[in-house]
């Protein structure tokens, strides 16, 4: 019980979940997974399958887009409170980005049945992501217009 109310508040503080009803935020709670990475460790690695959604609760990770013909790009820096993994669960296709993590990092990690579920049943969650995606493209675009071969992004 003390691990659920856990998870209940650690995904309040994420942005995407924050107007869910407390019912529905329960559910999503226990289906999460706490999961916990150390600084330099990567979370999920660009070309590998998108099986899950992370909610980043503590710590801070990195996005880099890694390129064969250039040098790794940092996109952008994420600290608790987002969310990641979510666009290749949406398409379910590959990871477009390698998160790594910047400091130790803790995570709840949910399914991405589960969360593709979420959003069929949730129409405010679901325009939420959309609107994080929106953003979070509008952001890498600059990034990359700005300097290509950049690597100290922050977003």
């Amino acid at each position: 019980m003390e691990s659920l109310e856990h998870n209940v508040e650690a995904l309040r503080i994420i942005q995407a979940f924050a107007e869910l009803p407390p019912a529905r935020l329960r559910l999503v709670a226990q289906a999460a997974e706490e999961v916990h990475f150390d600084a330099g460790e990567v979370i999920v690695r660009q070309g590998e399958p998108g099986d899950a959604v992370y909610a980043l609760t503590k710590g801070e990770a990195e996005v880099w887009l890694m390129d064969a013909q250039k040098a790794p790009v940092l996109l952008r820096t994420m600290g608790s409170g987002h969310l990641f993994g979510e666009t290749a669960v949406l398409y379910q296709g590959l990871r477009s980005a390698t998160i790594k993590a910047k400091t130790d990092v803790t995570a709840l990690k949910v399914s991405g049945q589960e969360f593709l579920g979420l959003l069929r049943s949730a129409p405010g969650l679901a325009l939420q992501v959309a609107v994080i995606l929106a953003q979070r493209l509008a952001s890498d675009r600059r990034t990359l217009a700005a300097d290509p071969t950049a690597s100290g992004a922050t977003g």
